[in-house]
């Protein structure tokens, strides 16, 4: 195991799990900023702070997580590809590195069921990317 832990590319690692979260979190403002924008447009002037709060208050509780998900995903088949070895160990050690990014920066919801939930989704995101990019 450690033969195996000495191979890691940390570097290449602690990246790929910055810029998950990241790109994630800018996900989600970008989807929330665009429907500012439709509002604004459609009512042409200044859109209405309490619709955007409603919509970012529904909405990012579930597209940060599917986001960091997907990214992960990406993220961690991305970094299989560029490695040589443990291609698998790389991918399931930026799903557990972005998932506790996500609980530590989660706020007053870290905690709940739908971060557990989340938390083993992007694990496995993150292990199964790297499954799929395994060589040999």
């Amino acid at each position: 195991m450690t033969s195996q832990l000495s191979q890691i590319k940390w570097g290449r690692v602690a990246l790929t799990t910055v810029l998950v979260y990241v790109i994630s979190f800018v996900t989600v403002f970008l989807i929330v900023t665009g429907y500012a924008t439709y509002l604004a447009f459609q009512m042409r002037g200044a859109p209405d702070r309490n619709l955007i709060n409603a919509f970012a208050n529904q909405y990012a509780p579930w597209i940060g997580p599917i986001s960091l998900i997907l990214f992960t995903f990406l993220g961690a088949l991305w970094l299989g590809r560029r490695v040589e070895t443990s291609t698998q160990l790389h991918g399931l050690i930026v799903g557990i590195l972005v998932s506790l990014v996500n609980m530590l920066l989660g706020g007053a919801g870290a905690f709940s069921l739908g971060t557990l939930i989340a938390t083993v989704l992007i694990i496995g995101a993150g292990w199964l990317a790297g499954r799929l990019t395994v060589k040999g």
